[in-house]
């Protein structure tokens, strides 16, 4: 198998070096074969980068048909797949895609390949995207293809899955676990030479930065990314990140600039008829119009976005964005009538999107609120405006912020770290290369120049000396300055946010229910489950983030009464087993350990589907153990080597100079063990 995919993957890597003109020229000499179906299958692809996707369906619809008259099968699918990917884009012919799909899932069946077979998965996840209707089958796409991938370990197809879970998560506001996912899918696309490849997970990844407001991190990503554009001759990438460079400029109101980015990416789009993208270009720029208060402008493309979109999708799906900037300019010209129109059908669509848009379900209620106070209605103004400040409340993705919170400290503290190794191995070589100098002129010197040699050592070895003593209390001060943050947080999530959240579930269950309507009722059903759902994450957190019994009784109480408080709010059953000496060990080695202990368990409970899990602490006089093992579904040797948890961890062994084993097999469950020299 291994040796199939390598002869198949070794000519299409010869072809990507090669630029349109020339492949152009090639397959006008070549004969009908498969070296013919493998270069109008490249030129497709170039082609439709460059925003020429008439003649590149054409390249794809010869090899396809060189594929059906000499039974070149994959050929075939993997031109279907691409023409599939030209209609992601443009979405004027949705049915052909679908039947291209179709095709792809037949031949895969009958050659019995599985790359095609995930391939047409992922594929199909990515056509559905922009369907409301058909979001909720995603999921189920993308399981069928990572069961597939799994097996046949494909770095390539992997990396795409990766990326359309990460836009998933960001549908869904949790921000920080997309941009990891995002992280590993670039991560594993930049192992292979064709930048075809990664052309959107930087792009996107600078979306994602955009979400959570780290404006700098989005444009460096934004800049990257416009480097492999350029390279890749990509117009529509080129649209894709001027649209975005736009949003970050109109959020920090230079509007002019602004304009001219989205200016270009709507000429861009038209140019290369991508009418899957341009009505949220047309309603971004419109957008920047309400800002400029050109008015007019801003009506004519907001408008235009609303109807490009009603024609792409079809039904009555609609652009949010177009239609939250319809209300704002009618509500500047006083059309109140018509905001309670357009802001009323916005408002059901984004409640019943699964999860629900609470961010533009907000503006909705906004909106109306002014609209009925403005004609009098004072009761529904107030009803609105309170569900509006509901919804901006819950807005807030505390679990996102924590987890970017924390991986920004982790990421200081090993940059920290990592500079004063090097400091002190450059210290290091320049001892040896300066005591082998000072060798060479030893015979020349004598004595005196042994006795410098000597002295110039032992300056170096203090320096060092004093290096290390530095670094040392650079992670004591780190490490003490932690718990602190810790305490902090823990403090203010439990004294501030935990009051709060427990405030909003007494005002939500004292609602009189009785007299809401169906749909009301199954609002506030579904706001009550949330919030006790975040109460109980907030004071899971709060209360384990720096437990009083690891201060004040060690690691061994503090993993007990942890296990305690799991089997009280967990449906998993957790065992608890001690060995060997309870005796205290340094502080910094205990909180540790209780924090990769933590991690361990949370990723049982996300991941493992485990019904048990045995936590055992072992002591022996010189080493200190703590095994994770469980009865779950188990997991796979690329996560045993990659991902963000797995470097946290290993990354914490390093710095604890010990060991890291995971043992696992699919179904039969996951054991981690770590252990620490003392």
């Amino acid at each position: 198998m291994k040796l199939r995919l390598a002869l198949v993957f070794l000519l299409p890597f010869q072809l990507f070096a090669q630029t349109t003109d020339s492949l152009l020229r090639l397959v006008r000499s070549l004969p009908t074969g498969v070296h013919r179906a493998e270069v109008l299958i490249n030129l497709g692809k170039n082609l439709w980068i460059e925003g020429n996707d008439s003649l590149a369906r054409q390249y794809l619809n010869e090899a396809i048909k060189l594929g059906q008259k000499h039974n070149f099968g994959k050929h075939e699918a993997e031109a279907r797949l691409q023409l599939v990917r030209i209609e992601r884009d443009n979405l004027a012919d949705v049915a052909t895609a679908y039947a291209h799909l179709d095709a792809v899932d037949l031949l895969a069946k009958n050659l019995n390949d599985k790359y095609l077979e995930a391939f047409s998965y992922i594929r199909r996840a990515h056509l559905y995207e922009p369907n409301f209707e058909k979001q909720k089958e995603i999921p189920n796409l993308l399981a069928k293809a990572q069961r597939i991938v799994s097996e046949i370990h494909n770095d390539e197809l992997q990396s795409y899955i990766y990326e359309r879970e990460a836009l998933q998560l960001m549908n869904q506001a949790k921000n920080a676990e997309a941009i990891e996912r995002m992280f590993q899918a670039k991560r594993l696309q930049e192992k292979y030479p064709d930048l075809r490849i990664r052309r959107s997970s930087v792009a996107n990844l600078g979306v994602f930065f955009l979400s959570v407001n780290k404006y700098d991190e989005a444009l460096r990503a934004f800049e990257e990314a416009a480097v492999i554009a350029k390279q890749l001759h990509d117009p529509r990438a080129e649209a894709h990140i001027a649209s975005y460079q736009g949003e970050i400029l109109e959020k920090k109101h230079r509007y002019a600039e602004a304009l001219v980015a989205n200016q270009k990416a709507v000429a861009i789009l038209e140019m290369t008829k991508s009418s899957g993208k341009l009505p949220r270009a047309y309603a971004r720029l419109g957008g920047v119009y309400i800002a400029l208060k050109d008015y007019d402008k801003a009506l004519k493309y907001n408008q235009m976005a609303a109807q490009l979109y009603h024609k792409t999708m079809g039904g009555e799906t609609m652009q949010h964005l177009s239609q939250i900037n319809l209300g704002k300019i009618y509500l500047i010209q006083k059309k109140y009538s018509l905001v309670i129109e357009k802001a009323t059908v916005g408002l059901t669509w984004a409640l019943e999107n699964d999860p629900p848009l609470l961010e533009e379900a907000a503006e909705y209620h906004h909106q109306l609120a002014i609209a009925y106070e403005k004609l009098g209605q004072p009761l529904k103004a107030l009803e609105h405006f309170r569900a509006y400040k509901t919804e901006s409340d819950s807005i807030l993705n505390n679990e996102a912020i924590q987890k970017i919170t924390a991986s920004s400290m982790t990421y200081d503290f090993e940059k920290k770290q990592q500079g004063n190794k090097l400091r002190i191995q450059t210290l290091e070589n320049e001892k040896l290369t300066q005591t082998r100098n000072i060798l060479l002129g030893l015979s020349a010197i004598g004595l005196l120049g042994l006795a410098f040699v000597l002295w110039y050592n032992r300056r170096l070895k203090l320096k060092n000396q004093e290096l290390s003593r530095k670094n040392r209390e650079i992670e004591e001060a780190l490490f003490k300055g932690q718990k602190i943050e810790r305490k902090r947080v823990a403090s203010e999530l439990h004294d501030n946010l935990n009051t709060k959240l427990a405030a909003l579930r007494w005002h939500l269950e004292a609602m009189q229910t009785d007299e809401l309507n169906g749909f009301n009722q199954k609002i506030h059903n579904k706001l009550l489950e949330m919030a006790n759902d975040v109460y109980a994450d907030v004071r899971l957190i709060s209360h384990n983030m720096l437990p009083a019994e690891l201060e004040t009784h060690g690691l061994h109480a503090a993993l007990q009464k942890l296990m305690l408080q799991l089997n009280v709010n967990s449906k998993t059953v957790f065992h608890f087993v001690t060995s060997g000496s309870n005796e205290r060990q340094p502080s910094p080695i205990e909180h540790q350990l209780y924090n990769i202990a933590l991690e361990l368990i949370n990723n049982v409970l996300k991941h493992a589907q485990a019904s048990e899990v045995w936590v055992s602490l072992s002591q022996s006089d010189h080493q200190l153990s703590l095994t994770v093992s469980d009865n779950g579904v188990g997991i796979s040797d690329e996560s045993k080597s990659e991902g963000m948890g797995m470097n946290n961890l290993r990354n914490r062994m390093e710095a604890l100079l010990g060991e890291l084993t995971i043992e696992s097999a699919y179904t039969q469950g996951t054991k981690v063990t770590v252990g620490i020299p003392i």
